[in-house]
């Protein structure tokens, strides 16, 4: 799996300290996966999607999974992440570019987090934290 990458893909934001959250999550990825991950962002914060994909390429890897930390299918997953991925034809805003890969390596592009089971129990997890663990 030496020539697998991971890039997770959030959003960004105005307010500093939620990057952190995105940087735990890759981390968190990399160490399950136990394949280097990537974060990138759509805005606000470096890299962007189109750096971490072309940094990968530069740095050897063949594969590239990009999968969107977003929990809805918006216009952001839907077309400018994959327009930026060179998978969809389109233009992107003057923050982005196109990735263009060799054709050697792979680009592939995951289903957003939607509406995962796995969600409700996260749910469920803070409810009884508030309640104190009534439900």
């Amino acid at each position: 799996m030496n020539n697998i990458c991971v890039v997770v893909v959030g959003h960004g934001s105005r307010l500093p300290e939620t990057k952190e959250v995105y940087e735990k999550v890759g981390k968190l990825v990399s160490e399950k996966l136990g394949v280097p991950t990537k974060v990138a962002y759509m805005k606000h914060w470096e890299p962007s999607i189109y750096e971490a994909v072309t940094s990968s390429i530069k740095e050897g890897f063949k594969k590239i999974v990009v999968v969107p930390l977003f929990l809805l299918p918006g216009l952001h997953v839907t077309d400018d992440i994959p327009v930026i991925l060179g998978l969809k034809e389109g233009k992107t805003d003057e923050n982005n570019s196109i990735v263009k890969a060799p054709e050697d390596v792979e680009i592939i592009y995951t289903a957003n987090i939607g509406g995962d089971e796995r969600l409700a129990e996260i749910v469920k997890d803070r409810v009884n934290s508030a309640l104190g663990k009534l439900l």
